[in-house]
């Protein structure tokens, strides 16, 4: 009996190597977790800086802020913008005989006006206290397209006046269309009462906005 339980192995010696071997396993599993909390927690921080940073920079007194552009034509600049604003700007209310006009498309020269026109035909019909006016024209499509010209009136006293037929060269530019880079004289009569105060001719410049020019004649 004595001999088979001496044959018996030290169970203090093996479970002291067993337990150094757990704590080893241990502690080399922690080590590893430990790691990998590192580098979570580094990228974290890092993704959390970039974010306080984005923040940062966009509150900042020193972002860029963006001004409204200047209008070319006060900035001095040449371009074909700046010159139609600088040409529609400077229209005046009643254009005068001998000026000129330029528009999008289109310069109107006012050439001449003769308030008190008598050189028609003489067997022409002018009603009683009525008298003849006439002006003249020049049309210019400065265009690389076909431009067509819209109405164009008369008003004495701010009443419509009708157009007077009886001459050679009568010549309306209402609803006449001048090809790209051509020129359209226009001579035009209207029978207006002898006493009107003020007399204006009228052009539409534009179709779809109803604008006009006016044409001073008395």
């Amino acid at each position: 009996m004595a001999d088979n339980f001496n044959q018996i192995p030290n169970p203090n010696g093996n479970s002291a190597e067993v337990q150094n071997a757990v704590n080893a396993a241990l502690n080399e599993q922690k080590k590893k977790k430990r790691k990998k909390k590192l580098i979570i927690l580094a990228v974290v921080a890092v993704v959390i800086i970039g974010i306080i940073a984005a923040a940062g920079s966009g509150s900042s007194d020193d972002t860029p802020k963006v001004e409204p552009a200047q209008s070319s034509a006060s900035a001095g600049d040449s371009t074909e913008a700046a010159k139609e604003e600088a040409n529609e700007a400077a229209v005046p209310e009643l254009i005068k005989a001998g000026s000129s006009v330029t528009l999008k498309d289109v310069k109107i020269t006012y050439v001449s006006c003769d308030a008190d026109f008598k050189n028609y035909s003489e067997y022409a019909e002018v009603k009683d206290g009525n008298k003849v006016i006439r002006a003249e024209f020049l049309f210019e499509n400065n265009s690389s397209n076909d431009v067509m010209l819209e109405s164009f009136e008369c008003y004495a006293d701010n009443d419509k006046c009708e157009e007077f037929y009886s001459v050679d060269d009568y010549s309306s530019p209402a609803l006449e269309t001048i090809s790209a880079g051509r020129k359209f004289k226009s001579v035009v009569y209207y029978e207006v009462p002898k006493n009107a105060k003020s007399i204006e001719l009228e052009c539409d410049t534009d179709f779809w906005t109803s604008d006009k020019l006016t044409f001073e004649v008395k």
